[in-house]
């Protein structure tokens, strides 16, 4: 059974001024009484956190700093997404649980690096395992090897076929270039293709254009470590942008929970160049390319031996865009990447793909958009202590898509319809198709609904792996087993229904709610422990079978109760079978504040919630690895622009306590090591401010 931290919720009040509505108002005696909900969950420990803000707010007069939190929700509200049906569209109308995280919001919750600013996502479960190492998932099957979300960076995909996740320690673009992060919570596979099953991450970089002149951004924690960017930004002529970076990082080892130095730290360093050229009235063309190159250590899979292991890699893009009409136009987008990454398994990956998509408008009520790739993938794995058989292996996966929009009432209602036929080197053709439909019955309210058949193709691992790994304890003798792949599995399915509400009062209240039930079936899972005819071990194998389900509820909120601060609250509910929802937690709560203060001053804190992880048991294996406990974090920073090129900010983080543990062990990476309370300074310089104009 879960144990989990109980609640209790109960109303209370609190006065602000001036009176909501009234932000004009230069009276100090206009008060709003508003209710809001007291969570009695360690509330001693972040009643704190807000009390600085209010006193703060009471004591001070509004100044207009020149950022985001000047537009309204609902200007926020219609930022333009293009995640959810790859066409530009406002966020609010749009049939998906989407979220944006923008640079801004990045930039104010004073992250160094992008999977801790994921945290603000409703709906995603991060946790830190060590330096370089996370888990990042969202609605179940949290896991180290995640292989149920999709992470692309403009376009480029960054999954690993290896075992079907991400390197985020090799994703280390910098926070100063990020446009956007698109999150879909969801089935994204008639879009995105296989594997986009629980989610789709999509991140977007900064035009050439908005990144003119020189910047200089160096940041340093005690505890953590530090990282420093350069970065220059021209033009040649009037239609020709770019820019070029380079950015270092190193950061300290965590310890264990009894206080040893686990050999975890990590360094890397990269370079990168952008260039945005307008070719025409019809044509832009974008190229990117970057390489880098890092050590971690680490200690070697079932052994004591502690080894310095290195990751490098490159990678160009080509995006072309082409204008036919004021109604139809296409994209053409090849990329091309190259990594090298030593550990418990050695794999050298090379990788190319190139997508075509055309979108056309028949008229204001029907439009089309269709599209293919081909993608190649050639790997090479050393076997250190993970042999995959045969070590050396290219795949080569093909796919199309078509989706229709029916407008049945403009501005009101409009359904979505479509699908994606894939044929994948690992498991044959496959379909996906979709409907979504949303409803916008006034401009205060959208109404949206989806269901979807998606599937998650197999990994390389589990086709052809071969291990030897501790199998458990058998009348007091411990005793190893035999892990085998199967190169006949099929993917894995996904039924997911989903419905969705979002509200948007015009200036001061938005929420966002959604609720998903996902029916899985023919998981890839291991087999019981049995003696092989020719093995002298038990054998484990991979076979298709397994069903599971996930139901819960997602709720995001912005609340300005006056003009100059901002609060956005979400939770985060997730029920299941135990094999889906175990390792995630059942109850997730954050909330930002955000302040503008007088004289070019930012006060900015974070709160996130987790609830406990009971302790796991392995059917295979029958190994029992130790729970987590709910923790908690708190994160408060000060961000101060002194001119218009200079920023200085300081951010307390885990503020909470000394320490604590995040996620569970990972068989790969080891134990998970304690994240350290932590202090950071960082101070950028740019040049030139960044242009509005894209």
């Amino acid at each position: 059974m879960v144990t989990v931290l109980s609640r209790t919720l109960e109303p209370s009040k609190v006065c602000l001024g001036p009176t909501l509505g009234k932000e004009n108002s230069n009276s100090a005696e206009e008060t709003q009484c508003v209710p809001v909900i007291a969570m009695k969950v360690r509330l001693s420990n972040y009643a704190w956190v807000l009390l600085p803000t209010v006193l703060l707010l009471a004591s001070t007069c509004p100044a207009k700093p020149p950022d985001l939190t000047d537009l309204s929700l609902e200007d926020l509200a219609n930022v333009k997404v293009t995640s959810v049906s790859k066409k530009t569209e406002n966020l609010f109308g749009a049939p998906a649980a989407i979220f944006v995280l923008t640079g801004d919001d990045i930039r104010r919750g004073g992250f160094t690096r992008l999977p801790e600013a994921l945290r603000m996502v409703p709906g995603l479960y991060v946790v830190q395992i060590n330096p370089h190492s996370w888990q990042i998932s969202a609605r179940g099957f949290a896991d180290l090897n995640n292989d149920k979300m999709l992470v692309l960076v403009d376009g480029r995909s960054v999954y690993t076929p290896l075992y079907g996740g991400v390197y985020w320690d090799a994703l280390d673009t910098p926070i100063e270039d990020i446009e956007r992060v698109e999150v879909i919570r969801g089935p994204g596979g008639t879009l995105w293709g296989a594997n986009a099953v629980n989610g789709v991450i999509n991140i977007e970089t900064k035009a050439a254009q908005q990144t003119l002149g020189w910047l200089v951004s160096t940041s340093a924690d005690v505890n953590l470590g530090e990282t420093a960017t350069v970065q220059y930004g021209g033009q040649v002529g009037n239609n020709l942008k770019y820019r070029i970076f380079g950015k270092s990082s190193y950061w300290e080892p965590f310890n264990s929970l009894s206080g040893v130095e686990l050999p975890d730290n990590f360094n890397l360093t990269q370079a990168g160049v952008r260039a945005d050229w307008a070719a025409s009235g019809k044509d832009g063309l974008s190229f990117e390319g970057g390489t880098y190159d890092g050590r971690f250590r680490n200690t070697e899979t079932f052994s004591p031996i502690r080894t310095t292991d290195l990751l490098k890699g490159s990678h160009f893009l080509v995006h072309w865009k082409h204008a036919i009409s004021d109604r139809s136009n296409f994209e053409l987008l090849t990329y091309c990447d190259w990594y090298t990454r030593e550990g418990t398994a050695g794999e050298e990956r090379n990788r190319c793909d190139v997508e075509f998509q055309h979108s056309h408008e028949f008229n204001k009520k029907n439009s089309l958009i269709w599209g293919g790739s081909f993608l190649s993938t050639a790997d090479h794995v050393t076997p250190e202590n993970v042999a995959l058989v045969p070590d050396r292996r290219r795949v080569n996966d093909i796919s199309g898509f078509a989706q229709y929009e029916y407008t049945v009432v403009p501005d009101r209602l409009r359904i979505l319809a479509g699908s994606k036929i894939e044929h994948s080197g690992y498991s044959g053709f496959e379909y996906q198709p979709q409907l979504r439909v949303a409803w916008t019955p006034n401009k205060l309210n959208t109404i949206w609904a989806s269901v979807a058949r998606v599937v998650g193709s197999p990994t390389r691992v589990d086709n052809d792996l071969r291990i030897v790994v501790p199998g458990g304890v058998s009348n007091g003798v411990p005793f190893n087993v035999e892990v085998l792949g199967n190169s006949d599995l099929q993917s894995e399915h996904l039924k997911a229904y989903e419905l969705g509400y979002r509200y948007q009062q015009a200036s001061t209240l938005s929420f966002d709610l959604a609720l998903f039930y996902n029916d899985y079936s023919n998981l890839i899972i291991n087999t019981p422990p049995k003696f092989g005819p020719s093995s002298p071990l038990p054998l484990v194998t991979s076979t298709n079978g397994g069903r599971a389900q996930t139901h819960g509820a997602e709720l995001s909120v912005k609340w300005r109760p006056v003009r100059r601060w901002t609060l956005s609250p979400s939770v985060t509910e997730l029920r299941g079978s135990a094999n889906a929802a175990l390792a995630n937690p059942r109850h997730q709560f954050n909330v930002q504040s955000r302040v503008d203060l007088p004289h070019r001053l930012e006060f900015d804190s974070g709160m996130y919630y987790y609830s406990a992880l009971p302790i796991q048991v392995s059917q295979s294996f029958q190994v029992a690895a130790a729970g987590v406990s709910a923790f908690d974090r708190v994160d408060i920073g000060l961000a101060w622009h002194a001119t218009a090129q200079w920023t200085f900010s300081v951010w307390g983080r885990n503020l909470q306590s000394r320490q604590h543990v995040e996620s569970l062990p990972s068989i790969l990476v080891g134990p998970a090591g304690e994240v350290p309370r932590s202090v950071s300074f960082k101070v950028m310089w740019q040049q030139k401010v960044e242009s509005a104009d894209k």
